[in-house]
């Protein structure tokens, strides 16, 4: 559509300019269909046949050695609902430690593992007290869970055999069937049912007496009592078998955390990497006399095991009332989807193609148009709407992103933004953006997700105008910005083959308005926003 009047002249030179000295995230559309101003600036919004996005099943996916991990069982309304397991290897802190005198499992005063959890600290109280809030909690944190930590029977190699040993080895999410089938003694089996058949991710602090009187506070935190006589047989008995961690990780296979929901979902996501188990005894005491040891009493000491080595994120789904249109989903890639459904874990993803994908006849036309007219892309978007009457009692994801489909790479405009926010670092690549825009205003409690928008322009300049291919685009839920490599699917597709790391991380889904016509809500199809100025 072709528009002189003075009044959108004046429009498109405000908005232009504006968008071209501000990087806010939030602003309002404007313009319908194609809008081209007289000589100087010129503004296109595509949706409809210009676009066709449809949605795409990921089902199991590569979930080993991902940077954290769910723990937990969730039910995510429309999106079902997950139970989340874990295995992980351990490795020793120090190795081939020295026993001098452990005849007896009652040397051992305590076997504790500890698993840190994301937290903010709030206030201090008069009494010294800390005060948390656990961040990255889903469902209701005061919900109680069955949590039980098995010996791990289940060797986590580094290299796939049925490689030669040069392809790293893959696990799976839906694996959990695997390593449940070859579990060994449970291992948090104390008699504080808070430990194990009565768990919850609490924000309390951990205070502990020390001699003197001293009082100890630390984070909150997963932190279990572990059976001494297991880990007597398997540290001290077994001490011939920690010599180096390649033969210990053999011999101790690491743990495996299985949850059973009770009263109602929760889910925290966990860097175990941070995790330790940590074994305090008591040995003899020697001191040299002479030249020569000699008997000195005993002393306390500790052997720490690190949670490090080889993962696995174990998703079991299930279906649910609410979930029935997302588990019957159909995808159209050649008129596209009216809503995408994306969700995180063995979840899904939306394709996108733009211009009618490829070398279409309206890209080369449009090219044609841009080069010819030496147009200036001062910016392109694209501006996905959130179905927010579905979305409504749902949790939502913080941020989408898009990146290569096809190559299963980030996009020229994600590695070009190299803006940080050190204190959360999930708001990193703000000019990139995918952050939701949200209602009303900070502080408020009742806060939804009206849209997400992702900056493309370096990615449009170089489909325009350097003859690079218009590859298929994907979007995803993601969980961390910074993440940017793949993980394979078990079943490879035909529209893809991989998904992004920062998406298998996330427990999350959304619902967003899609490219095929809906009548309703027509304002709110997916839309690509090109910004361009021509010279004079």
């Amino acid at each position: 559509m072709l528009n002189n009047s003075t009044f959108k002249k004046l429009l498109f030179l405000i908005v232009g300019t504006g968008f071209l000295i501000s990087c806010d995230s939030e602003y309002n559309s404007i313009g319908a269909d194609i809008v081209d101003d007289n000589d100087h600036f010129g503004f296109i919004k595509n949706d409809g046949a210009s676009i066709v996005a449809f949605n795409q099943k990921t089902n199991a996916v590569q979930s080993n050695n991902l940077p954290v991990n769910p723990l937990g069982v969730f039910n995510n309304g429309i999106f079902g609902k997950t139970t989340a397991n874990f295995v992980t290897q351990v490795e020793l802190k120090s190795e081939n430690p020295t026993f001098r005198e452990v005849p007896s499992v009652e040397k051992i005063k305590s076997v504790v593992l500890n698993v840190p959890y994301f937290a903010t600290y709030l206030e201090t109280g008069t009494d010294g007290s800390n005060k948390y809030e656990l961040d990255s909690i889903y469902g209701n944190i005061e919900n109680k869970l069955k949590l039980k930590v098995y010996e791990n029977g289940y060797y986590l190699r580094d290299f796939d055999p049925n490689g030669g040993f040069v392809e790293n080895q893959k696990f799976y999410s839906d694996q959990n069937a695997v390593f449940n089938s070859v579990k060994g003694q449970q291992l948090n089996d104390s008699g504080i049912v808070e430990q194990n058949d009565l768990f919850v991710f609490s924000p309390a602090e951990h205070v502990t007496q020390q001699e003197g009187g001293k009082v100890l506070r630390e984070a909150p935190s997963m932190r279990l009592d572990l059976n001494k006589q297991f880990f007597y047989n398997k540290l001290i008995a077994g001490s011939s078998n920690l010599v180096n961690n390649n033969v210990f990780k053999n011999y101790f296979r690491g743990l495996y955390f299985q949850v059973e929901e009770i009263n109602g979902s929760a889910m925290s996501m966990l860097d175990f990497s941070k995790g330790t188990i940590t074994m305090t005894y008591e040995d003899k005491k020697i001191k040299i006399v002479n030249g020569e040891e000699v008997d000195d009493g005993v002393q306390e000491k500790t052997i720490v095991l690190n949670l490090k080595g080889n993962t696995v994120s174990l998703l079991d789904y299930t279906p649910t009332t609410a979930s029935q249109t997302y588990d019957n989903i159909v995808a159209n890639p050649v008129s596209g989807d009216q809503k995408l459904y994306l969700k995180g874990g063995n979840g899904s993803v939306a394709m996108i193609d733009l211009f009618g994908g490829g070398n279409s006849a309206e890209l080369e036309a449009l090219r044609a148009q841009a080069i010819s007219g030496n147009w200036l892309i001062n910016e392109a978007n694209l501006v996905f709407y959130v179905d927010q009457p579905v979305m409504l009692n749902n949790f939502e994801p913080n941020r989408i992103y898009v990146y290569n489909a096809k190559d299963n790479r980030p996009l020229t405009d994600y590695l070009f933004d190299v803006t940080v926010n050190g204190a959360k670092p999930k708001y990193a690549k703000r000019v990139f953006g995918g952050t939701a825009k949200l209602t009303g205003k900070i502080g408020d409690n009742d806060r939804r997700a009206i849209q997400y928008k992702v900056r493309i322009t370096e990615h449009i300049k170089n489909v325009l105008f350097k003859d690079s291919t218009n590859v298929r685009l994907g979007v995803a839920v993601t969980e961390d910005i910074s993440k940017s490599t793949s993980m394979s699917l078990r079943t490879p597709q035909t529209a893809f083959t991989k998904v992004p790391l920062s998406s298998v991380m996330n427990p999350l889904g959304t619902v967003l308005y899609g490219t095929a016509p809906v009548p309703s809500n027509e304002d709110k199809r997916l839309k690509l926003e090109i910004y361009y100025t021509k010279p004079n």
